[in-house]
């Protein structure tokens, strides 16, 4: 079961998106999840199309990843200020939204690397 700390340690662990969006390792999802999500990559963008498709998650650049990570029934995508878990079992999507305020230090380190 997913917590308040493994949610705190993916947001810890995956802070800064990588300069190469290859060093995300897409196949993390594996072939259980993909069945129940349906998800392809397209003109470098994630879709999730068990995503309804005017959901801001439906459609995701990949270069706005930070991380991919498998837990026993869930696989999380990580993006900057927010998580999505795709149960492996089900077509169920949670998100949790980080709505903790950026740093000073982040906000100028975010404006000036875009």
């Amino acid at each position: 079961m997913i917590n308040k700390k493994h949610i705190a340690e993916l947001y810890k662990k995956h802070k800064i998106n990588p300069n190469n969006p290859n060093k995300i390792d897409l196949e993390k999802f594996g072939s259980k999840c993909t069945k129940q999500h349906t998800i392809s990559i397209n003109n470098d963008n994630l879709i999730i199309n068990s995503v309804e498709p005017d959901s801001p998650f439906h459609e995701i650049p990949i270069k706005n990843i930070a991380g991919i990570e498998k837990f026993e029934n869930h696989i999380a995508i990580v993006l900057r200020n927010s998580i999505l878990f795709l149960s492996k079992n089900t077509n169920d999507i949670h998100v949790h939204i980080n709505v903790e305020k950026p740093s000073l230090w982040e906000r100028i380190k975010y404006l000036i690397n875009g």
